[in-house]
């Protein structure tokens, strides 16, 4: 289900959660912040879907959401990227 599509079919669920964000929820920091970047912005942009959607979310938060976790960031984006790429051979 593409993003578009679950705003149509829960408009009371994202309505309540446009109006009760807080920077922390709605732009992290470590995920760009509210810039042209921010990773949620460049996945929605780029149409990536989950599996490499997340490994450019894990990837651009490494070792900035917590710096001791780096290493944990990249191994998650590096699982995501495994996962995806067995699909795409797979044939989907």
């Amino acid at each position: 289900m593409r993003n578009e599509d679950y705003r149509v079919s829960f408009p009371k669920i994202m309505a309540s959660t446009e109006t009760n964000s807080s920077d922390s929820v709605d732009h992290p920091n470590h995920y760009g912040g509210d810039t042209t970047y921010e990773v949620i912005k460049v996945i929605e942009a780029w149409d990536l879907g989950f599996h490499i959607g997340n490994v450019v979310k894990y990837v651009a938060r490494a070792g900035k959401k917590d710096p001791q976790k780096e290493l944990e960031d990249l191994n998650k984006a590096l699982w995501y990227l495994k996962r995806y790429i067995e699909t795409v051979e797979k044939g989907k």
